[in-house]
């Protein structure tokens, strides 16, 4: 299995979940996230008091899914996060060595 994090523009995330919707995902998770400086947007970013430089708000997506769909999934947030413009985002994909369902106690495939 493998885990996909994605870090999108706010204003991205709906339409890459729609994405990730139709084409039968429906397990995932955004949190807010600042990027900092460097990864940061000129034209929105704004000076952050709390930590003293300049961020740009946006949203971490998170998926886990099984090896087969992963070049699939990466693609759908690619294209539907993509604005062509600096400041995007990244994505990162991981192993994931075992999953458990709080819930049911279900293991790897059966998780999801």
């Amino acid at each position: 299995m493998k885990e996909i994090k994605a870090y999108i523009r706010c204003e991205r995330a709906l339409k890459a979940l729609d994405a990730l919707n139709e084409a039968g995902m429906q397990h995932a998770t955004l949190t807010h996230v600042l990027a900092v400086e460097a990864e940061a947007d000129c034209d929105q970013a704004e000076m952050n008091i709390e930590f003293g430089c300049r961020v740009n708000r946006m949203v971490k997506m998170e998926v886990i899914c099984l090896d087969k769909d992963e070049p699939k999934i990466v693609e759908l947030i690619r294209k539907t996060a993509c604005t062509l413009q600096p400041g995007d985002g990244i994505i990162t994909v991981s192993n994931v060595n075992r999953v458990v369902k709080v819930r049911t106690a279900a293991v790897s495939v059966d998780a999801l």
